[in-house]
């Protein structure tokens, strides 16, 4: 066999090799959405199932609501993947942001012994000290009603100047960046009980931050309008500041509820016919009159958090908006970010819009689970 033959050969057998596929699991207020894909640089999406949860009340830690996330959950698993046996895969879990928050810090240390290269067991005496002093950073502002789910090591530098990894360097001064994902502890106990009754104890959480991140967005703003609150996050190299604030989509249902007298199912049809356009000009109008207060406070609170967040000086190249919320035509928004800017490969027939981009950007968090310093 000649070396050209070897190489066609070995070449044959990477493309034939199966990929790793992957369950994922995507929580929100009133859905559950479930993906099947494969993990191999540019996913690509094999199955999605979505499945109905009587939103109001969920999440509460309550037996009822534990039964119905659960039941819709067994559903969704159930529909995916046809005859494939999806429980030996490896699994993903996310929940809006609402559920599921984060919090960007700086942490600084000073080696004594500047001058010697950093050995195996100093780097891990460096990052227990500052993911010690991170946590504690984190609880002198946070409600003590808050549990840490993870922390990870985003950026490391020494002297100013960024390093992969601290091992092997010298040098005095070194700084930092640490997210930090959390949630209340009510919340933590009820993904904790559901974990282990649906048997996905092995299933790793993660934010949708974690993907932009993997995703090197730089010098880009992404705002995620979700159901209760509406998260605002900016990147330089890494992660830069990560925010939110609690108006989202449901307040403007809950305004169009009042304005007719509705209750908030109903209210949240007619919203949706009026973000697809498909209201008389006169109930628009009408909408538009009932949802101004909410639009104008949540133009103030986004433009207050960006201000303070970014400063003067700043440099945002684009702003980018997901999730259901910035469907909601009134919005003053620049670009959406949509699922065909993410390199994935749809091959479903489900036409994916601006609502679905979170649950997809979970699938870049897959790559994270070997390369990324998690704590």
């Amino acid at each position: 066999m000649t070396l050209g033959q070897s190489i066609k050969m070995m070449n044959f057998f990477k493309k034939t090799k199966k990929q790793e596929q992957v369950l994922l699991l995507d929580f929100g207020r009133g859905f559950v959405r479930g993906i099947i894909f494969e993990s191999n640089g540019k996913n690509k999406v094999l199955d999605f199932q979505s499945e109905k949860i009587e939103r109001f009340g969920i999440f509460d830690g309550k037996d009822f609501e534990l039964d119905v996330v659960k039941k819709a959950t067994n559903k969704l698993i159930e529909n995916l993947g046809g005859k494939t046996n999806i429980s030996h895969f490896p699994k993903i879990l996310g929940f809006s942001p609402d559920i599921l928050r984060a919090e960007v810090l700086n942490i600084s240390f000073k080696r004594e012994e500047w001058k010697g290269k950093i050995a195996e067991e100093e780097k891990e005496e460096i990052y227990k000290f500052i993911l010690e002093e991170s946590e504690k950073e984190f609880f002198k502002k946070a409600d003590k009603n808050v549990e840490i789910l993870k922390k990870k090591i985003l950026e490391e530098k020494i002297s100013g100047y960024t390093i992969p990894c601290i091992l092997g360097f010298q040098g005095e001064q070194m700084d930092f960046k640490i997210l930090i994902i959390y949630c209340s502890k009510v919340y933590a106990e009820f993904i904790r009980i559901f974990k282990k009754d649906l048997h996905l104890e092995e299933a790793e959480i993660f934010h949708s931050i974690e993907a932009l991140n993997y995703l090197k967005e730089s010098y880009k703003m992404f705002i995620d309008i979700g159901e209760r609150n509406t998260l605002i996050c900016f990147f330089k190299e890494t992660l830069e500041f990560v925010a939110d604030f609690q108006i989202g989509g449901h307040d403007f249902t809950k305004a169009i509820a009042k304005g007719f007298n509705l209750r908030e199912d109903e209210a949240e049809a007619i919203k949706e016919d009026f973000s697809n356009g498909g209201l008389c000009p006169q109930a628009s109008e009408r909408i538009k009159e009932m949802v101004l207060p909410v639009l104008n406070l949540w133009q103030e609170c986004l433009n207050r958090i960006i201000k303070d967040k970014t400063g003067p000086f700043e440099i945002v190249t684009e702003t980018y908006f997901f999730g259901g919320g910035s469907l909601f035509p009134l919005l003053e928004k620049t670009k959406f970010f949509l699922p065909e800017n993410l390199p994935l490969e749809n091959k479903t027939k489900i036409i994916f819009s601006v609502k679905h981009t979170p649950s997809l950007l979970l699938t870049f968090c897959n790559n994270l689970k070997s390369n990324e310093k998690n704590f």
